[in-house]
This record gives C-alpha cells, sequence and structure tokens, in this order.
C-alpha cells in the first residue's frame, strides 16, 4: 500500500485519466519508494469476522517491477504470452482502479490472496491470518489511512464507484509495498465494488532490464494499455544493530533485540486504538521493531487504558520469561525514548521493569510488587497516552 517516498521520474511515472464510471479510474502508476517504517507492521482486526476461507501457504516471494493497466480486461492469450516473455519470473493478475474508500479517493488492487501475496513486502507476505482476512471480503488499508481515526479496524465503510457503491469491512492495516496502491480486496469483492475485472498485471523480472521488457508487453497487449515500472525495494529485515533516523534529524542506534521475534512482522493485537496511540506505535515499531508482539486494546477487567484504546504493551520476550540482557537494553531504550518524547508523542505515563514516569513529572519511581514478572512490567514496556 502507498509508502512515503522519492516521487517517479516523469519517464516512468503514468498517470492515467480514463474514466470508467463517475468516480472510477483506471490506476496504473506505481512505485516501491522509500521505507516508511511499516513495511515491517501487520495489524489485523480481532473482532467479529465471517469465517475465513483457506489461502494457499506462501512458497516464494516475488519483487514487483512492473505495472501492467489498461481499461479493460486484459486477454487471456496476451496474458499468458507475458508470462512466457524472457526474463519474467512471475506474473499476477490484478483488478486496478482509484474508487472511493469512506469518502477517500485511494487506489484499490482486487487480488487473488494466494496469488498476490508473493509479491507483497515480506512481513505482509507471511501473515496468513491478514489474506484470509481479504479472501473473506475485508479490506486492508495502508497504516497512513488507518492513522487519524477515519478508517477504524472493525469498521464497515462505504466504498466503490457512484454506480455501484457498496460497503466493505476494513480488516487490516498493512503495507502492500507499491506507492498509489492504498488497499486491497479480493477479487469478488472488487466486482461487487464496480472495479474493473482482471484489466492489471503484476510483473517480476529482477534479471531483465525493465524498460525493454516494457517495450515488449506493449506489443501483446492492447492497444492503449500502459506499463509503469516500480523502483527496487529496500529489504524489509534489519538488523539487530543498526543506527535508524528518527524523521526529525536525530539517530538511534539499537544495540539490542527484544527476545521471541521470528521474522520482519511485528503482530499487533488489540487494534482498537486512538490517533495518538496509533501514531506512537508506528514511530516505536519503525525505530525499534520488530517486537515478538505488541498489544494494545482488550477489555478485560484490569484493562484499564487498554480499554478505551489508550495503552500498548511492547513485549521484550515471551511466554512470561524474563528478558536476556540484549532485550533488556532494547526495553531500556525504547522506554527512554518515549520518555524523551513524551509532550510530543501525547504520552500519560510509561511503565517498565517495575519502575513507572508520569509526564506530570517526578522522574521515574518505583513500584510495589504486583506478583509475577509480567504484572511488574518486567518483559514489556508499557506506554498509555492521554487521548
Amino acid at each position: 500500500m502507498r509508502r512515503r517516498g522519492r516521487a517517479l521520474p516523469a519517464v516512468i511515472a503514468i498517470a492515467v485519466g480514463l474514466t470508467l464510471a463517475a468516480d472510477v479510474t483506471v490506476l496504473v502508476s506505481g512505485h516501491l519508494g522509500e521505507d516508511s517504517g511499516t513495511d515491517d507492521l501487520v495489524s489485523v482486526d480481532q473482532g467479529e469476522a465471517p469465517l475465513a476461507p483457506s489461502v494457499a501457504p506462501l512458497t516464494r516471494r516475488h519483487t514487483p517491477h512492473l505495472l501492467v493497466a489498461g481499461t479493460s480486461s486484459l486477454p487471456p492469450q496476451a496474458v499468458e504470452r507475458a508470462r512466457g516473455l524472457k526474463g519474467v519470473a512471475g506474473v499476477t493478475v490484478v483488478d486496478a482502479a482509484r474508487a472511493r474508500v469512506g469518502g477517500r479517493r485511494m487506489g484499490v488492487l482486487g487480488v487473488d490472496p494466494s496469488k498476490f501475496r508473493a509479491f507483497a513486502p515480506e512481513a505482509t507476505a507471511e501473515s496468513d491470518q491478514l489474506w484470509r482476512t481479504i479472501a473473506a471480503g475485508g479490506l486492508a488499508v495502508s497504516f497512513e489511512h488507518g492513522q487519524d481515526g477515519a478508517l477504524p479496524l472493525g469498521a464497515v465503510v462505504p466504498a466503490g464507484s457512484s454506480e455501484r457503491a457498496g460497503r466493505v469491512r476494513v480488516g487490516a492495516y498493512a503495507s502492500m509495498g507499491i506507492g498509489d496502491v492504498d488497499a486491497v480486496v479480493s477479487r469478488e469483492r472488487a466486482r461487487e465494488l464496480g472495479l474493473p475485472a482482471g484489466n492489471a498485471l503484476i510483473i517480476s523480472a529482477p534479471k531483465t532490464d525493465t524498460a525493454k521488457l516494457a517495450a515488449r508487453l506493449k506489443k501483446i497487449l492492447p492497444r492503449g494499455t500502459k506499463v509503469a515500472a516500480l523502483a527496487p525495494a529496500k529489504p524489509a529485515r534489519r538488523p539487530a544493530e543498526q543506527e535508524r533516523q528518527d524523521g526529525r534529524g536525530g539517530r538511534v542506534r539499537l544495540t539490542g533485540r527484544p527476545d521471541g521475534v521470528t521474522g520482519a512482522s511485528t503482530p499487533i493485537t488489540g487494534n482498537r486504538m486512538t490517533p495518538t496511540m496509533r501514531a506512537l506505535v508506528l514511530e516505536i515499531a519503525r525505530l525499534f521493531g520488530p517486537f515478538p508482539v505488541i498489544g494494545c486494546y482488550r477489555s478485560n477487567a484490569d484493562a484499564q487504558d487498554h480499554g478505551h484504546g489508550r495503552a500498548c504493551d511492547f513485549m521484550e520476550s515471551t511466554g512470561g520469561r524474563m528478558p536476556s540482557d540484549g532485550a533488556m537494553r532494547h526495553g531500556d531504550q525504547v522506554a527512554a525514548y518515549i520518555v524523551q518524547h513524551a509532550r510530543r508523542l501525547g504520552v500519560s505515563y510509561v511503565i517498565w521493569r517495575q519502575h513507572i514516569w508520569n509526564v506530570r513529572g517526578g522522574g521515574w519511581r518505583p513500584m510495589a510488587d504486583r506478583g509475577s514478572l509480567t504484572q511488574n512490567h518486567y518483559d514489556h514496556v508499557h506506554v498509555s497516552v492521554l487521548r
């Protein structure tokens, strides 16, 4: 989905204004851009949803290099010829258009979840729950569009064209790694929303000159079909020791890593949170992730701020185990950064290692023993925000 990044060179930034309906136009521009900090995050709603169908497991990944789109369905024979071109490693058929979602104009793809997941960033591709959510009819939208609270997880929002307006459930936040693509639905849902059927291709060709391949594609595809080259993506995985920019000219150098991290993704449980809390989660995950899990909304008896979407726990270990020395150092860095930027981030208080820091003053203060490692906050940094 949409990623902040450098603008496309004019030679490959193809803006198409061919109207399919009053408010649906063909989407045929794209780029992979710079790292926005959300490619290693996947947030899937834990609320009630239709029973998710099975989705094919991820067996390999493809880096997307070309986005091809026309105003109508691409002929099957031409698609097969495209698959057979020298240097093409992977092709998936999608429905691509700009349409309104929740009152906003977005780049939307209709995809086969079992096939398209191979072309997504690593963390997104690996999330079975995400693709089952899409297969069940849910909408996956970019984190950027989820930050202001207008498209909360679990909400049902209007989507599609004015001629075929429908409603869709916001089922997940995730990055699809292609600029100008803000949302993804299944191809079945795309039909209901009035998107063109099978009018686009995502092509992976890692060892081929994309300009020459684009020229060959134009010879076998219908006249008027547009081709946009996608810039190379940056790898999603990041080493534990690395200097990262905080977005305000400062730098953070990590010297530790949470225990229990199994991949590039940071799963987030309980994704109902305020815009202030979500902005903080995105910043901390970008600078200090991946975490084994970030736990946010819950509704049990002791939920407190968690029950209002104003608190999250950044786990440094799992299974109730004491974090390693490296994970402890990592937690110290996370807590110190949040305290340092507390007023900008809207923080109310932070709890870590049986100590509490409150924005009202007084510094770090010890807390009474609550009886367990987790309750004493040795395995996670707890953060509550003011609103």
